[in-house]
């Protein structure tokens, strides 16, 4: 491919996780000339992620669910672009429909199946993580050396409400994260209370910060009640994800098995014990990429869960992962 100037990107399925992955992309494609606009087809929730803190040039908004009428509307207003990327291994058929009405001279795509589609990056890419298949994609924009740097949005108010209420507390700590909108990757009480023992007792100098998210009351309520808190605490004003944000930035390592978490704390420099339910694909894409943290895959089942493992692996690699997380590393950088 040569001569882009217009590079749009489908991400109405965007999530935070995913989108941190998909920061790495913009700076790199910004060298291939100041004449280059990357923009972004994304729901009116996630629009202000990708304006305000990823750097693109244009967010064009459209309903996470939209009818043929708003799409054939988005066509029409988008006009004719070079590079037309849509970046999932499963084209859905909102996603043809647009593919097919839409104006561009190449689309790209992570699904080969689809005709519309002359850069077939599926194959290609298979079994790699997700930032390896961006850095593939960018090779064939003409990016030669892609480098690999997530940007993590930072709020200012949470940032400076976190850090008054952290600056009550003394010791340094392990955050925990059992939440995520997925129930295969939700830790059971029964499973945060048992890993929270477990930090515990094999970071003794540590605290245990325990992340919230709204929606989750009734679990945050049985697992404050089932922990020690003298040891153990959360931010009671949590009201989104900036300020999770903002205590992963003050916090040593991580539990969990949200990647958007685990996304966050990769572009901020701080290692992940990550938890996937049994998926090698899942986890081949979406692992961490910190060279600290430790990746574990679940026992396969009829249904999948995370809360499925095999606990004497689950003390051995954990025993390892403190070990070095939370030692001191020359050369780490933490970074927004």
């Amino acid at each position: 491919m040569n001569d882009l100037h217009r590079i749009v990107f489908l991400r109405w399925d965007a999530k935070w996780g995913d989108s941190i992955i998909f920061s790495l992309v913009v700076p790199e494609l910004r060298k291939l000339g100041s004449d280059v606009s990357i923009e972004v087809i994304a729901t009116p929730e996630m629009a202000p992620l990708f304006s305000d803190h990823l750097g693109v040039d244009r967010v064009h908004v459209i309903p996470k669910r939209p009818s043929g009428r708003k799409i054939r509307e988005l066509v029409t207003s988008l006009g004719e672009v070079d590079l037309l990327v849509h970046f999932s291994e499963l084209a859905k058929a909102r996603d043809i429909h647009l593919l097919g009405a839409a104006k561009a001279r190449h689309v790209a795509s992570l699904d080969d199946t689809v005709g519309l589609v002359d850069i077939k990056l599926g194959r290609a890419t298979k079994g790699l993580h997700m930032e390896e298949r961006y850095r593939e994609l960018l090779q064939r924009c003409g990016v030669a050396d892609p480098e690999k740097r997530y940007t993590v949005p930072r709020d200012s108010r949470s940032e400076a409400e976190v850090a008054t209420f952290l600056r009550g507390r003394a010791r340094p700590y392990v955050a925990i994260n059992p939440f995520s909108k997925g129930g295969a990757k939700t830790f059971s009480v029964e499973t945060t209370l048992a890993l929270i023992a477990r930090i515990e007792r094999m970071a003794p100098d540590h605290d245990v910060c325990l992340l919230t998210a709204p929606g989750f009351e009734k679990a945050i309520e049985a697992i404050v009640g089932g922990w020690n808190g003298e040891r153990c605490f959360l931010y009671p004003d949590t009201r989104s994800i900036y300020d999770n944000v903002a205590l992963l930035a003050a916090a040593s390592a991580q539990l969990s098995s949200s990647t958007s978490t685990v996304h966050i704390a990769d572009g901020l420099g701080i290692p992940s014990f990550v938890l996937f339910p049994h998926g090698p694909g899942e986890m081949a894409a979406w692992h961490s990429v910190n060279p600290r943290s430790i990746n574990l895959m679940g026992l396969p089942g009829e249904v999948d869960d995370v809360n499925r493992l095999d606990w004497d692996e689950l003390d051995g690699l954990l025993e390892r992962f403190f070990h070095d997380a939370l030692a001191p590393a020359p050369g780490m950088e933490r970074h927004a």
